[in-house]
């Protein structure tokens, strides 16, 4: 019996061990400190991941000029002033979930990631938290964690200082399936 019931969760769980979880279709959100008197926020649905279930290996591309403001001008300001997208395109982090157990990821969990993140042609080491659950055969898993501007030499001019946060609240939502 205990053959059959070992055989049987090998089988439920090793789909899941080998194998790889894509989208192109993440979403990344940004908003700046609310108590600032602009509030800044954008959108981005172009983002590529990745996920490794056999190591716990993650990466995510994102796309700087794939942001949309609801203001035209902060846009274009986000692109040329801030970010410079032109000499920095993208952004990217490359992690590894620190406490991945598979058959965890039956119900829901709160992971961490821990990885390097290239914003702004400077690499950051990063731990955030990661919530991760099955979805109808897809991987899903959401993420919450602030960026500071200066950690990543993006510049906020002084005139502009109490208008703008240094602190960035940043949301990422991914369902990925499988490759």
């Amino acid at each position: 019996m205990r053959l059959l019931t070992l055989v049987l969760f090998l089988f439920s769980v090793s789909p899941m061990l080998a194998q790889k979880y894509m989208t192109r279709g993440a979403e990344v959100s940004f908003l700046s400190d609310t108590e600032a008197i602009e509030v800044v926020a954008a959108i981005n649905n172009q983002v590529g991941a990745v996920i490794d279930l056999s190591n716990g290996d993650l990466a995510f591309q994102v796309q700087m000029r794939a942001f949309h403001f609801k203001i035209a001008l902060m846009e274009e300001h986000f692109n040329e002033n801030y970010v410079e997208s032109d000499r920095f395109p993208k952004a990217t982090f490359r992690g590894r979930f620190v406490d991945l157990l598979l058959p965890n990821l039956l119900t829901e969990q709160e992971l961490s990631v821990k990885g390097v993140m290239d914003l702004h042609g400077v690499q950051k080491e990063m731990t955030f938290p990661v919530l991760v659950k099955w979805e109808d055969g897809s991987l899903v898993g959401t993420s919450s964690f602030d960026l500071r501007c200066s950690d990543f030499n993006i510049e906020i001019p002084k005139i502009v200082s109490d208008k703008i946060s240094n602190e960035i609240q940043v949301t990422v939502k991914a369902l990925l399936t499988k490759l």
